[in-house]
């Protein structure tokens, strides 16, 4: 009997051969993705609504360490004065539907969002050689993401106490490597050398980047000579 996230556990382990296989159409691999990553992220996203609205009302209550107000500075009288000020949260009942909504569109927005700036990013480093268009690109991340949602599921893992804390740099180190995953799927579909596709990812971070850099900048320019 075969285990669930066989092949992705395998796919993670050898990326280089990975995507050796001949590319399924884009409609498959977009199906697949979803059916594989949605219900992931929304077990995830339901999880964290309610650890989020757990967190707002100890809040709301003052339940914060005192030597956390001491460090910052905060006088614990006005600090309960004002949390208490804030408004209740919804009940969980409440928000969990929307997840329904926000997260299949969010799961589409960021395949479409990698697709973009990972294709821009393959662009600059000379890896369109064979001008095989945005729609391998497209291709290419619906495949790497179905196997990359497998971080989500492990990712979960960090919601556990006391193991949370334990496993929060292995996580973020695997959240680095599955970004880089998709470099390979850019390579292979693309048939360029698997550096570039793995660079493309990185121009991506830096691309974006220099974009939030920029939107701040201007932001901060705005709100002086508003002053």
């Amino acid at each position: 009997m075969r285990l669930p996230f066989t092949a992705s556990f395998r796919a993670l382990a050898r990326p280089g051969s990975a995507f050796a296989a001949p590319p399924p159409a884009l409609g498959p691999a977009v199906r697949d993705m979803a059916l594989v990553w949605i219900p992931l992220a929304l077990l995830n996203a339901a999880w964290t609504a309610w650890r989020a609205l757990q967190a707002y009302d100890a809040l709301r209550r003052g339940a914060i360490a005192p030597g956390i107000l001491g460090w910052l500075g905060a006088d614990p009288a006005d600090f309960q004065e004002l949390v208490s000020a804030l408004p209740a949260s919804p009940a969980y009942g409440q928000v969990w539907p929307w997840l329904l909504l926000a997260v299949p569109l969010g799961v589409l927005g960021t395949w479409l969002h990698h697709a973009v700036w990972d294709h821009a990013g393959l662009w600059l480093l000379g890896g369109l050689k064979e001008r095989r268009g945005f729609r391998t690109s497209l291709l290419a991340e619906a495949e790497a993401l179905r196997i990359a949602a497998l971080g989500t599921l492990l990712g979960l893992l960090g919601f556990v106490p006391v193991l949370g804390w334990v496993l929060a740099l292995p996580l973020m180190l695997l959240d680095a490597y599955l970004w880089l995953f998709r470099g390979f799927a850019l390579a292979a579909r693309h048939g360029c050398e698997p550096w570039r596709g793995i660079a493309a990812t990185g121009v991506h971070v830096l691309l974006l980047g220099c974009c939030v850099l920029g939107l701040v900048s201007l932001m901060l320019f705005m709100v002086r000579m508003a002053a």
